[in-house]
């Protein structure tokens, strides 16, 4: 288990929130203001923020591992885990690995399989890395990361301060490329999902161009779960918290009613 960065705050039942790749716990800071009446663990994944960056690739079952420990160490059980696109295939690789730890999901923006579009786009970021730093890796990322309404609302992101501000909180870049390529290293999740009995809500940003609709379906239907879609892009939580943390408010409700 790698040593991890964590944070615990709130009182009441537990919430887990898992960062998408490359993020650090604080991109969940629009959201954690809305989701009052929780206690929320959230923290750096091996190879993100403050936490270690051990060898080796940071594959899904590597930091599905590190959750378990972070959780025995806690003394948590029964949370219910929100993950953001890596983030939901941790949550779900997780739960699949331990599901009487916890009481539901919610997966948004992420998908249970690899198929050759989506590995392509993660290969552009790879070699955009290897080209030329976390800039160009940014600069490559952006169209795909951010719905076209919220960029063109914050043509800020696309100037150099902006671009500045996100490579200063991007990991460097040896741990970059064992996280991308550990994603790509996540095996067809698809055949395991209709064994976990597990509540469960998948949300799609519908300006989501990395892991549009289709892969969220997928995951809606193996595991019988509600399908609703966010006016976002890829990065939901960051681009309308509010609706975001409204939706997982009313799913929360119901798992702890």
């Amino acid at each position: 288990m790698a040593k991890l960065r964590y944070r615990v705050e709130g009182e009441g039942p537990k919430v887990v929130l898992l960062n998408g790749i490359f993020q650090r716990l604080e991109s969940w800071d629009p959201v954690v203001p809305h989701l009052e009446g929780y206690t929320l663990l959230r923290y750096d994944m091996r190879g993100q923020g403050e936490s270690e960056a051990p060898q080796g690739l940071y594959t899904p079952e590597a930091h599905a591992q590190d959750l378990l420990g972070l959780l025995e160490g806690l003394g948590w059980e029964g949370a219910t885990l929100v993950g953001l696109s890596n983030g939901g295939i941790v949550a779900l690789k997780t739960a699949l690995r331990a599901p009487q730890r916890f009481r539901g999901l919610v997966l948004a923006c992420t998908t249970p399989y690899l198929d050759p579009a989506l590995t392509a786009k993660v290969q552009s970021w790879l070699h955009a890395l290897k080209a030329g730093g976390t800039p160009l890796r940014l600069r490559v990322a952006l169209p795909w990361v951010f719905g076209a309404r919220f960029l063109n609302a914050h043509p800020e992101l696309l100037q150099e301060e902006g671009l500045a501000t996100l490579v200063a909180q991007a990991p460097d870049d040896k741990a970059q490329e064992r996280l991308l390529l550990g994603f790509l290293a996540l095996e067809d999740l698809r055949p395991h999902l209709s064994g976990l009995a597990l509540p469960a809500l998948v949300l799609y940003g519908e300006d989501d161009l990395l892991f549009p609709r289709p892969y969220a379906q997928a995951l809606a239907e193996g595991l019988r779960a509600r399908l609703k879609a966010l006016p976002t892009g890829h990065a939901a939580p960051l681009e309308d918290p509010l609706v975001f943390a409204r939706l997982v408010r009313e799913f929360l409700e119901e798992v702890y009613a």
